[in-house]
């Protein structure tokens, strides 16, 4: 889900998804600062870039120490997991207990248009296929990764050869 539709139908979505006991996955953009505490404890994955984690917590997110406190703040505000995307710094992931940085693969970029999206198409990918969340955060950052690599942002979605071929082809750097 996003903010590209009313407030109230991603609540209304987001409740349907919950009570059929799926995970509810939201990518805050447009950023808004207006939302109420019953979006938060809806949300079971948040996952802003640096600007909409400045504009939930109020904090100046700018690395990732301030992306770190910003994802424990909005876990603090009910979200079961915050996911801060900070492009070629990686992204940090908060939940309960534990905080944890991916970083970014290196990669050339091309087009950063639609990484945000190829970043939440392959978490909900993993996780549907039962990765762990570190594992699933891993394999999203690859999919944003080979997605930078190719200009646009329909033509930018990877394939999930290309996507694979770019794990491999790190794990031997």
């Amino acid at each position: 889900l996003q903010f590209e539709v009313p407030l109230p139908l991603v609540m209304v979505a987001a409740k349907a998804v919950k009570a059929q006991g799926a995970t509810v996955i939201v990518d805050p953009a447009p950023a808004r600062n207006d939302l109420p505490p019953e979006f938060f404890r809806t949300v079971d994955i948040l996952t802003p870039n640096q600007v909409e984690a400045s504009q939930l917590t109020g904090l100046a997110v700018t690395d990732v120490a301030t992306a770190t406190e910003a994802a424990q703040r909005l876990v603090q505000r009910g979200v079961a997991i915050a996911i801060v995307k900070l492009g070629d710094q990686g992204a940090v992931v908060a939940e309960n207990q534990r905080t944890f940085h991916q970083p970014a693969l290196p990669v050339q970029v091309v087009d950063t248009v639609a990484a945000g999206d190829a970043f939440n198409g392959g978490l909900a990918v993993a996780l549907a296929e039962g990765m762990d969340l570190a594992a699933a955060v891993e394999f999203a950052s690859a999919v944003a990764a080979a997605a930078v690599m190719v200009a646009g942002a329909q033509s930018s979605m990877p394939e999930r050869s290309r996507v694979a071929a770019l794990r491999i082809g790190l794990q031997h750097l």
